[in-house]
């Protein structure tokens, strides 16, 4: 019986989700499979929901695993023993155990990303850490005009790119389905979320540098209309920084997990 993981991370330090060389950076995969290792005393291979980039963070990320020896440990056993093992700026929300053949990532029928704009003339050492400031006003309704040309089924060739897996979508397909984009403002920032099917790898960024290029006034919303015609991804719209993305929720079939409400 597979057992599932809710888990937050502060991705700043991070080179990602995906675990790497162990020469490289550490990645959050990376971390969790040797606090697994150092509880089971075998090697645990995990799936997550969303391969977050690095410096991205996660309130909601899912992770699956096979239980090496099943009944062993109960939900609350590995939620303790878990996070003693994890460094701080990582957590296990909640724990449940889930039915045969129930996966991270093919499991999941969407995603949901959060990007925070800080509306600052002057660096917040503090909040920095998990936005991006912009030192100029934005214009937020502009912002939305731009989020609803993106709603929909569209080719988002223009900002992002598949990467060569083996999930169940053609392979190389950057047609992705975009059931969310909102534009919230709360005080001095700036929310932009977004929740699709599944998203391109780099795609939540491309999209905002260019909302954010729109809001300050220095591209129309026709332009982004017709950047994402053109399916090119040599635009002008810069990947905005990855400190203000955020992973907040991955969507599955009503049932599949469990979570208390408190853990998100």
């Amino acid at each position: 019986m597979p057992i599932a993981l809710l888990l937050a991370y502060d991705g700043t330090d991070l080179r990602g989700f995906q675990r790497q060389h162990p020469s490289y950076e550490p990645t959050a995969q990376g971390l969790l499979e040797a606090a697994l290792r150092r509880m089971c005393g075998t090697e645990v291979v995990t799936a997550a929901a969303g391969r977050t980039d690095a410096g991205v963070h996660a309130r909601g990320q899912v992770v699956t695993f096979a239980a090496p020896q099943p009944g062993r440990f109960t939900p609350n056993d590995w939620l303790r023993a878990l996070n003693a093992l994890l460094p701080s700026s990582m957590a296990v929300r909640a724990v449940c155990e889930a039915a045969e053949g129930v996966h991270a990532r093919f499991s999941a029928i969407g995603r949901e990303y959060r990007y925070r704009v800080l509306l600052d003339p002057v660096r917040d050492p503090f909040r920095e850490r998990y936005a991006q400031r912009v030192r100029y006003p934005l214009d937020a309704a502009v912002m939305q005009a731009v989020c609803d040309l993106l709603v929909g089924e569209h080719d988002f060739a223009a900002f992002g790119h598949s990467p060569a897996d083996h999930s169940r979508r053609p392979r190389h397909t950057t047609i992705r389905h975009l059931t969310r984009a909102e534009i919230t403002s709360h005080g001095d920032e700036i929310w932009c979320d977004f929740a699709a099917n599944a998203f391109l790898t780099g795609m939540v960024r491309r999209m905002m540098g260019t909302i954010i290029l729109a809001g300050s006034g220095r591209m129309r919303p026709a332009d982004v209309s017709a950047i994402l015609a053109a399916r090119q991804s040599d635009h002008t719209g810069p990947a905005a920084p990855a400190r203000g993305l955020c992973l907040m929720r991955a969507n599955y079939p009503p049932g599949t997990f469990t979570w208390p409400a408190e853990a998100f």
